[in-house]
């Protein structure tokens, strides 16, 4: 996790430093890995405003506070984020209630590309299957074996983040995950 720490017009004791990412590591506890942190203390006419926004994989955060008291700002800014993060797991859970798990990953699909498929017909006696089962945009292979797994489908095609290259994850014979990436 990385941590940006921003002041104007006020010191920040160390102290408080720990006291924000040992209570950063609970609300990623809740709400997965947090990808960046950005903490902005401002003292303005007598009163301290926090702010601190995160990013996760699947979600943004951002809580803002004001008070006479440091640490009083910083304690209701975490507050708020953490409900948020609870909030925001609360409807993961309901939607995967809701729609099943590949639903849910099926939105999350739908939802980076922004665009429908258009299903191709096969040839007449093809036994062909066509499969939407793809990510547009780069993530790791682990992501991949995730969404692969999540998927019930046999294969998985994303670009890959540590090389670039488009790749494809599936099933082999043997039942294990093996890794097609060509390098053209």
């Amino acid at each position: 996790m990385s941590i940006n720490f921003a002041t104007k017009n006020v010191k920040m004791p160390g102290a408080l430093k720990a006291f924000i990412e040992k209570h950063l590591l609970d609300i990623e506890k809740i709400a997965g890995e947090i990808i960046d942190a950005e903490v902005i203390v401002n003292e303005e006419k007598l009163t301290f405003k926090v702010e601190i926004s995160l990013k996760t994989k699947l979600n943004s955060f951002y809580a803002e506070d004001r008070n006479k008291i440091l640490k009083q700002a910083v304690r209701n800014t975490l507050d708020t984020l953490k409900n948020q993060a609870k909030k925001s797991k609360e409807k993961i859970k309901e939607e995967k209630k809701r729609s099943g798990d590949r639903g849910f990953f099926k939105r999350t699909l739908d939802l980076m590309t922004r665009e429908k498929i258009e299903p191709v017909e096969p040839p007449e006696g093809a036994n062909i299957l066509i499969s939407d089962n793809y990510s547009p945009k780069p993530i790791t292979v682990e992501e991949a074996v995730f969404f692969l797994n999540e998927s019930r489908e046999n294969g998985y095609m994303f670009i890959n983040t540590e090389t670039g290259r488009m790749a494809a994850v599936f099933r082999n014979a043997q039942g294990n995950i093996s890794l097609i990436e060509p390098n053209l």
